[in-house]
């Protein structure tokens, strides 16, 4: 990507909305410098035109998840929340770069991380697990359709309310419990960039996206027994932040490595757990550190 010097414009001190009125003749003055500054640096923003390429990668942290289900008879609601271990993300992208400092790229990314442990405050289908024993069922063969779960349902659903809340409250207390197995995620993403000219090779850039990922979940219980092996495709979105250097190449060309953050969050996917049946959802959100390298044409 090729620099230019960039035009610098002036800016006239903001008008003020009802209610700063009130703010010291000290404050609109130094509110008035920051915007005159924020106006004038983002006006001599740019970045080189033309296509580029890149790639990325770095570390991926979740955020602690939600995970819900609604009550349905003879179960309470299911709330808990769930960690992830810290995983990798990389990604690759291609976009085209204005003069104006936007760009616009298309980006395909990919999070994998290994579970952790889930806190369960109500445990909602999962309490029927410390019912099975009293029940005389195997764990192993309580699966949704199974002549075990049948029967699994029908002695949990002639207990007494009382009954139902100590294996409840069995559950919680054995929490957190040690979930096993994997997290990932595929998304497809369109953003949109702007590059800053701070006057030299280094470029900061703010920037987000919008798009679709899947996320998938393969998770079991210590025993070996599967909790949930399902995916779901949700609505995606993403902001971030960065600062590169820029490598000039021959012929206008350019090579722009930069260390990159963002937060990536979704729409709550819905999974069906192995035990029960039972739907549930769980809140994604976390954030990326890493590097990029953009080859710019």
């Amino acid at each position: 990507m090729r620099t230019e010097n960039a035009l610098k414009i002036g800016s006239r001190e903001p008008a003020w909305l009802p209610g700063t009125r009130s703010l010291s003749r000290g404050t609109k003055g130094l509110l008035s410098a920051l915007v005159w500054l924020l106006v004038s640096f983002s006006a001599s923003a740019h970045a080189g035109d033309g296509p580029y390429v890149g790639i990325g990668g770095g570390l991926s942290m979740l955020n602690e998840n939600a995970v819900t289900a609604p009550a349905r008879d003879p179960f309470t609601a299911l709330n808990a929340n769930a960690t992830t271990d810290d995983g990798f993300a990389i990604r690759g992208m291609a976009g085209y770069a204005f003069p104006s400092g936007f760009r616009v790229e298309a980006e395909i990314d990919y999070r994998r991380h290994g579970t952790g442990k889930m806190d369960i405050k109500s445990p909602g289908s999962l309490a029927i697990t410390a019912a099975l024993p009293v029940f005389g069922i195997d764990r192993s063969e309580v699966r949704p359709g199974s002549p075990a779960l049948e029967q699994a349902l029908a002695a949990y659903s002639n207990l007494t309310p009382a009954q139902r809340g100590a294996f409840e409250e069995g559950i919680k207390n054995a929490s957190p419990i040690t979930v096993n197995g994997n997290f990932s995620m595929l998304a497809f993403m369109a953003n949109v960039d702007y590059d800053f000219d701070t006057g030299s090779r280094w470029v900061p850039y703010v920037g987000g996206g919008l798009g679709v990922a899947t996320i998938s979940i393969d998770t079991e219980d210590v025993n070996g027994n599967s909790f949930a092996d399902d995916s779901d495709t949700v609505f995606a979105y993403q902001v971030g932040a960065g600062l590169g250097y820029e490598f000039p190449l021959e012929e206008g060309r350019s090579v722009t490595v930069s260390l990159d953050w963002r937060y990536f969050a979704t729409q709550d996917p819905t999974f069906k757990g192995d035990l029960t049946g039972t739907e549930f959802d769980v809140g994604i959100s976390g954030h990326d550190v890493g590097m990029s390298v953009i080859y710019g044409f």
